[in-house]
């Protein structure tokens, strides 16, 4: 049998201060509906990818992160060439 569903997004990269252990606790406070999803401090993008929103707004002050997450979304494997 094969499975058909789309693959699933996951953090690519560990952060420090990273959500990924609060991530139980953190979903307990989440809106079962909202508009778009707004994270200022993005980092690994654990809680992110743990909601896949439909709208999102990701913000970080972290220029290299930034240009990190820009590069895996419009030429993964130029980044994965670089790396």
């Amino acid at each position: 049998m094969t499975d058909h569903t789309s693959p699933v997004a996951r953090p690519f990269l560990k952060w420090a201060g990273g959500k990924r252990q609060l991530l139980p606790e953190l979903i307990k406070h989440i809106p079962k509906k909202y508009g778009t999803y707004h994270e200022p401090f993005v980092g690994a993008g654990a809680l992110f990818f743990e909601q896949h929103p439909k709208r999102s707004v990701l913000c970080d002050s972290n220029e290299r992160l930034v240009r990190s997450y820009r590069g895996v979304r419009d030429s993964v494997e130029q980044v994965i060439a670089l790396l």
